[in-house]
């Protein structure tokens, strides 16, 4: 049984104005301890207690340093950390509890699980049964995310909601699709274009990621699978934050083509596999779930054609999907004035009948 290990009152950024408390937490999650957010709504709680919901967030990196839960003005990833911020308090306005997982490897030991949706909605699905035992939440439940977090999210409805809490829908801001066709692309950039550092950063991100689950991947990870350059930035990815991995000074200098070494095409081929293998459009939602998708008209990151595909898919297997496109890049679907309020309210929706 997943339990509240350690609170403590959130500080910095990570406390919210709209929340009457937000703690910071730990949490057990199959033996070991994650961390995490815990925001209450003002007033008194409901009988049967605050309905909830949880947030999954968007990348920030793959070290502790990356971790939401300990966003402080000036911090390098400071905007990807609180990219959420204005979806969650429209969230706390309603009367709905928010609970935001930092997710394994960020704010606790080991790498970071990147993309690797079973891990990343353990995390999200431990938080929600611990801060159950120890906050007044109630049994319904919508599970959300940005990006990554999207990731989380759509998996963690696919698990199921735990005993005792019932699923009442899934909301997902610009989910990341099919990256096996952008990343299997991207992986033959001779050189990478200016502005654009955060891609090969993101790809190491995904190897480091996809090697937890797949050990012949770790195994040509530590051998002759990555380039000279490349072993030598491996740690940074559990040290720097996205923005600091993505500099030219870091991984953002070298090309994604130069990422891979002699046995690159094994590299190559095990990474695309892990990413079609954990795609959200092969999940198994369950038939009848709400589900609601805000995503960017000129996403850079899930193009426009690829997140049209996953909603037909959902629909063609009996999943109700409510669209809602906005003008605006990946980031920006959750900008206030854009998906935040609307959003929002749809979620409160599904809670309060």
């Amino acid at each position: 049984m997943s339990a509240i290990v350690v609170r403590e009152p959130a500080r910095g950024r990570a406390a919210l104005a709209a929340a009457e408390e937000s703690w910071r937490v730990s949490y057990d999650s199959g033996g070991e301890v994650l961390t995490g957010l815990v925001h209450l709504p003002a007033g008194a709680p409901p009988s049967g207690g605050w309905p909830v919901a949880t947030y999954g967030h968007m990348t920030t990196g793959g070290g502790d340093r990356s971790a939401p839960s300990t966003a402080v003005d000036g911090h390098p990833e400071l905007r990807r950390m609180t990219q959420g911020d204005a979806f969650v308090s429209h969230l706390l306005r309603a009367g709905i509890a928010v609970l935001r997982p930092d997710y394994p490897g960020l704010g606790s030991p080991g790498p970071h699980p990147y993309l690797i949706g079973p891990a990343l909605a353990t995390s999200v699905l431990d938080l929600l049964v611990a801060a159950r035992s120890t906050f007044p939440l109630a049994d319904r439940w919508v599970s959300t995310g940005h990006s990554e977090g999207a990731v989380a999210a759509l998996h963690a409805a696919a698990l199921g909601a735990p005993p005792g809490v019932e699923l009442a829908g899934c909301a997902v801001f610009a989910p990341v699709t099919r990256m096996d066709q952008t990343i299997g692309l991207s992986l033959r950039w001779p050189r990478t274009p200016p502005g654009f550092g955060v891609v090969p950063a993101l790809i190491a991100l995904m190897v480091s990621g996809a090697a937890t689950a797949d050990p012949d991947l770790a195994r040509l990870v530590a051998g002759d699978g990555l380039s000279h350059r490349a072993r030598e930035l491996w740690p940074r990815l559990g040290e720097l934050t996205l923005t600091e991995l993505a500099r030219r000074t870091s991984w953002g200098g070298l090309a994604p083509a130069a990422i891979l070494g002699p046995d690159g095409p094994l590299v190559r081929a095990r990474l695309l596999s892990s990413l079609r293998a954990h795609d959200v459009a092969r999940l198994d939602l369950p038939r009848g779930l709400p589900v609601r998708i805000d995503a960017a008209a000129v996403d850079e990151v899930a193009p426009w054609w690829l997140t049209r595909s996953l909603v037909r898919r959902y629909r063609a297997v009996g999943v109700p999907v409510e669209t809602r496109w906005w003008p605006t890049g990946h980031s920006g679907v959750l900008a206030a004035g854009r998906a935040p309020a609307p959003a929002a309210g749809w979620v409160a929706r599904l809670l309060t009948r």
